[in-house]
């Protein structure tokens, strides 16, 4: 039997995660999704298909998380814009995430008037 797997976010209609960690598991027998974070396995299916039906009945979907995404350190919401600080690789989505793990004042020292190792960027596709 041959298992494939893929990262993933479970995640309401609105965007707002309510998996953070999970791993989809397939093969040509089963199709289940491994939450990470409690240690067992939250859907269990025979197909795909059947998988995506049981998440749709529940305004759920599954967010493939490739390498292209960028995830808020504090709190996994999906980025295109926030605070990045290169030295500990940690990046934030908004004020309110990063004024959790650190003070503004602490933030703009580091940030030395862009001349700093943490600053705010987007990643939009120009």
């Amino acid at each position: 039997m041959n298992f494939k797997s893929a990262s993933i976010q479970v995640v309401d209609e609105s965007e707002a995660i309510v998996m953070r960690d999970g791993i989809l598991i397939e093969s040509d027998e089963i199709c289940a999704i491994y939450d990470v974070n409690e240690g067992f396995f939250t859907y269990v299916c025979t197909t795909h298909l059947e998988l995506s039906t049981m998440l749709t009945m529940q305004d759920l979907r599954m967010k493939d998380l490739d390498e292209a995404d960028r995830l808020c350190s504090q709190c996994g919401t999906p980025m295109q814009e926030g605070f990045v600080f290169e030295s500990d690789v940690t990046q934030y989505c908004s004020e309110k995430c990063l004024t959790q793990v650190i003070t503004w004042e602490d933030y703009l020292l580091m940030h030395d008037n862009g001349n700093g190792d943490a600053y705010w960027t987007d990643w939009y596709d120009c």
